[in-house]
C-alpha cells in the first residue's frame, strides 16, 4: 500500500486563508478612506480658522475710525486647501459689546445684518466695537461649512 503524504496545504485551505486575508484588508482600506477624509476636513477647518483670524488681526491694526464691515474671497485659501474656495465676511458694530446677526444660519450671505445684542445701559456709551469674522466654504460633497470668530476692539482714543 501507498502511504499518503500530508505535508502540504490543500487548495481549499489556501482559498479559505485568502478570503480571511481579503476581508481583513478591506477593513483596513475602509479605515484608510475615513482617515484621509478626516484629514481633508481638518485641513479645510484649519484654513478657514486661519483666514478668519487673519481678518480679525487686520481689523485690530486698522485705525479705530476706519473700521468697517466687508467681504472678500481670499485667493491664497484656494491654493492651500486643494481647490476649495473660501468666502470671508466680517461685521463691525460700533459701540457694542456683542454682535448678533439677523437670520443667522452660519452662512456668509450678504443679507445678514449685524446688530448689537449687549449694551450695558442706554445712558452709557460703550467704547468698544464688536467684530465678527466668518469664513464659509463648501466641501467636495457640496456640504456648506463655516468658522466664526468674535472679537472686541477698544477705542484707544476715548477718554476714560
Amino acid at each position: 500500500m501507498r502511504s499518503m503524504n500530508k505535508d502540504g496545504f490543500t487548495l481549499v485551505e489556501v482559498m479559505v486563508a485568502m478570503v480571511i486575508l481579503l476581508i481583513g484588508m478591506l477593513g483596513v482600506m475602509g479605515m484608510q478612506y475615513y482617515a484621509i477624509s478626516g484629514n481633508t476636513s481638518s485641513r479645510e477647518m484649519r484654513t478657514a480658522t486661519s483666514l478668519s483670524q487673519e481678518i480679525i488681526e487686520q481689523l485690530k491694526g486698522t485705525p479705530y475710525a476706519n473700521l468697517a464691515s466687508g467681504t472678500d474671497t481670499p485667493a491664497g485659501g484656494t491654493a492651500i486647501s486643494g481647490g476649495v474656495s473660501f468666502t470671508r465676511r466680517w461685521w463691525v458694530v460700533a459701540n457694542c459689546a456683542a454682535p448678533n446677526l439677523t437670520a443667522d444660519n452660519r452662512t456668509c450671505a450678504g443679507t445678514l445684518a449685524a446688530v448689537c445684542s449687549v449694551t450695558p445701559d442706554g445712558a452709557t456709551a460703550v467704547r468698544s466695537t464688536a467684530i465678527r469674522a466668518r469664513t464659509c466654504w463648501s466641501d467636495k460633497n457640496g456640504v456648506a461649512h463655516s468658522v466664526t470668530i468674535d472679537s472686541l476692539r477698544w477705542d484707544e482714543n476715548a477718554i476714560p
